[in-house]
C-alpha cells in the first residue's frame, strides 16, 4: 500500500519524473563507482594498514596483488568458486553467494556459479580420466580390427540386366 501511494506521488510530480529518470541515466552511463577504483599499490605500512580498512580486512588478511599485475591495492582474495561456497549459509545476496560489503574477487566473472570453478575438486583424478579414455578408445579400436573380417549387413543377390537373358516370363492367355 506504501509503495503504490510512493509511486503516485512520484508519477504525479513531473520534476520528481524527470529528477528520477536523469539519477537513472546518470548511473547506467557511468558504470564506475570511484569509491571502488583501487588506489595506488601500498608502499609503506600506513598505506597497506589504510588499504586494508578500506576493503574491509584486517591488516594480516591482506596481502595485495603484486605491483607488475596493475591492480594497486586490490586485495589479492583466495581463489574459491561460487559453486564451492556453502549453500546453506545465510548469504546477504545468495543468487553470487556473497555478503554486502565484501570485496569482490578481481576475476570474479570467471568464478561465477554458472563458470569455472576453481577450487573445486574433481570426482576422479586426472590420471583415472585419462587411463578410462584410452581404454575405451583402444576397446573400441580393437574391436574394430578384430571384428573387420566380419560383413554385417543385409544379404542381396547379384543385379540383374536386361542383357543377361529373360529374367521374368508372363504368359499371355
Amino acid at each position: 500500500m506504501k509503495m503504490a501511494l510512493l509511486q503516485k506521488a512520484i508519477l504525479n510530480n513531473p520534476k520528481t519524473v524527470q529528477k528520477t529518470i536523469g539519477i537513472f541515466y546518470n548511473v547506467s552511463r557511468n558504470h564506475w563507482n570511484y569509491q571502488y577504483k583501487p588506489g595506488p599499490y601500498p608502499k609503506t605500512n600506513e598505506e597497506r594498514a589504510a588499504a586494508a580498512k578500506k576493503y574491509g580486512l584486517t591488516i594480516e588478511e591482506y596481502t595485495p596483488y603484486p605491483e607488475s599485475m596493475g591492480y594497486g591495492d586490490y586485495p589479492k582474495l583466495p581463489d574459491i568458486g561460487a559453486d564451492s561456497k556453502d549453500p546453506h549459509y545465510p548469504w546477504d545476496m545468495p543468487e553470487l553467494k556473497r555478503n554486502f560489503n565484501e570485496p569482490v574477487h578481481a576475476l570474479a566473472e570467471l568464478y561465477g556459479e554458472d563458470r569455472y570453478d576453481i577450487s573445486m575438486r574433481p570426482r576422479f583424478p586426472v590420471w583415472y580420466q585419462a587411463c578410462f579414455l584410452f581404454a575405451v578408445l583402444g576397446g573400441s579400436f580393437a574391436l574394430y580390427y578384430y571384428l573387420e573380417d566380419f560383413k554385417m549387413g543385409r544379404p542381396v543377390l547379384v543385379k540383374q540386366y536386361p542383357k543377361d537373358g529373360p529374367h521374368y516370363m508372363f504368359e499371355c492367355e
